[in-house]
């Protein structure tokens, strides 16, 4: 888990993440107002409080700073604590910052925490050497890290590849030629995707840890 500073993070996959995360993330306060209004009327109504819609901030807050209890709890006081921890985030680092802190600390799937581990696990290169089609990939992981498994199931990641670079051109980082030569280039994936001996054994005492 190498922790990288955000200049050193290829700009197409700053893009990518908040075009399919959180689209507005350089001009709100942290907080997905919308969400917590919507989990309220869930609430209200008596229905389960879904997670989701959480900006990249808000999700910078629930891994970092809920317990893993709290962090899992469908609930309506989860997602406010979470949407206040996310504002006082905003207040304290810039948006340069938290979205260092994403980068580097989210779960890519493949026991790869951070871009820089997503990057050796599933192209066996630094991030710094990602190109746009790479970055796209690796963007739409978080999402669902087991469903988007390349090494396991790449039709579902090529689909997911489509959806965020189709979020970028509509959001204007990227022409629809780039979007197509991105789509049609083919992914070259790592021989040796998990570089570490007993992985399963690591995980079980990184957590206890």
């Amino acid at each position: 888990h190498a922790v990288l500073a955000l200049e050193k993070i290829p700009l197409a996959l700053q893009q990518a993440t908040i075009a399919t995360e959180d689209s507005h993330f350089y001009s709100h306060a942290g907080v997905d107002l919308a969400g917590i209004l919507r989990s309220m009327w869930i609430n209200l109504r008596g229905g389960e409080t879904l997670a989701g819609g959480s900006t990249i901030t808000q999700q910078v807050a629930r891994n970092l700073l809920l317990n893993e209890t709290e962090r899992t709890q469908r609930s309506l006081r989860r997602k406010l604590r979470e949407a206040l921890l996310a504002w006082q985030l905003t207040r304290r680092y810039s948006k340069d910052e938290i979205l260092e802190l994403y980068l580097n600390q989210m779960y890519y799937g493949g026991l790869a925490y951070g871009v820089e581990a997503a990057a050796q696990t599933y192209f066996g290169k630094p991030v710094s050497e990602l190109d746009l089609a790479e970055s796209a990939m690796l963007a739409g992981l978080p999402q669902a890290p087991a469903l988007y498994n390349p090494f396991n199931n790449l039709e579902a990641v090529r689909q997911r590849q489509g959806v965020v670079l189709g979020l970028m051109e509509a959001q204007n980082y990227i022409t629809a030629e780039q979007r197509a030569a991105a789509e049609r280039e083919p992914l070259v994936f790592s021989g040796e995707p998990y570089p570490i001996e007993a992985p399963h054994f690591v995980m079980l005492v990184r957590t206890l840890l």
